[in-house]
């Protein structure tokens, strides 16, 4: 508190003197594929674009340019019925090992294969186990020529974005990735060029992104270290918040094993 005095040290004492909670507020724009046929002026829209929130409006695209600067995976529960969600778990580099989340359990519910094969069909645990999504976390950079709901061209440039990759989505994103890997190529260098394609089940319509490799970088620069910082002080923010929320949960009754996953976490969020 002293050398946020001295310093004159307006951020460092906001946090100090409780008026900062110390979380992101901002929120990144999302990336995500289009659904939607027409806006509520009636424009009409093509399904399995890509659309971003950008500048108080969503713009839309068949191919962007991404770039990946840091992936996580986190498990999630939603409610269809009331249109919002249930369960947010704390994200993680990797699948492995537990996920803390915001109702005081591990992955929202969702069950290992082993466990879930001993439970009948109409068990509640099974049924909740089999509406939970893993979700891949993407952080990165958007470019590429878009256009609003009106048609007009807007041209974004290295765009700070989230995306989630999920159900039909998870794959092909986790495979391209894992393709960079065999490669050794660093992901952060890498642009992805990136469509979609329309896939049909029965009677359902749906896109799945297509990733493929575009143009290279030799190096980062020094804006997009400072991007990688700021998207690891997003998530870190985000599981604290999960934290929070899961020692509330637990309302101080918890188990030994409860206790030591709580600390395992919040390890791992500071």
């Amino acid at each position: 508190m002293v050398e946020a005095l001295e310093n004159d040290d307006d951020q460092a004492l906001m946090q100090l003197t409780g008026q900062d909670d110390g979380q992101v507020k901002s929120e990144l724009s999302k990336l995500a594929i289009n659904y939607e046929t027409e806006t509520d002026a009636g424009q009409t829209l093509k399904k399995g674009d890509w659309r971003v929130w950008h500048d108080g409006r969503y713009l839309y695209s068949p191919e962007v340019k991404l770039r990946v600067f840091m992936r996580s995976f986190m498990w999630s529960l939603f409610d269809a019925d009331e249109g919002k969600p249930i369960c947010n778990s704390v994200q993680k580099a990797s699948l492995s090992g537990d996920f803390a989340d915001t109702i005081g359990g591990n992955k929202c519910g969702r069950l290992a294969k082993e466990e879930a094969e001993t439970l009948p069909d109409d068990d509640p645990r099974l049924i909740t186990s089999k509406a939970v999504t893993c979700n891949q976390v993407v952080y990165g950079v958007l470019s590429g020529k878009m256009k609003d709901a009106d048609g007009n061209d807007v041209e974004l440039d290295n765009l700070p974005i989230v995306s989630y990759f999920k159900k039909s989505g998870f794959m092909p994103i986790n495979n391209f990735i894992n393709g960079l890997n065999k490669q050794k190529k660093i992901m952060q260098r890498i642009w992805i060029d990136l469509k979609t394609s329309k896939m049909k089940k029965g009677s359902v319509t749906f896109f799945v992104p297509v990733p493929t490799e575009g143009k290279s970088l030799t190096s980062l620069s020094d804006e997009d270290k400072t991007l990688i910082r700021m998207f690891k002080d997003t998530i870190d923010a985000a599981n604290a918040n999960v934290i929070k929320q899961y020692n509330e949960a637990l309302k101080g009754n918890v188990s030994e094993e409860d206790s030591d996953l709580s600390k395992d976490f919040d390890a791992v969020a500071s």
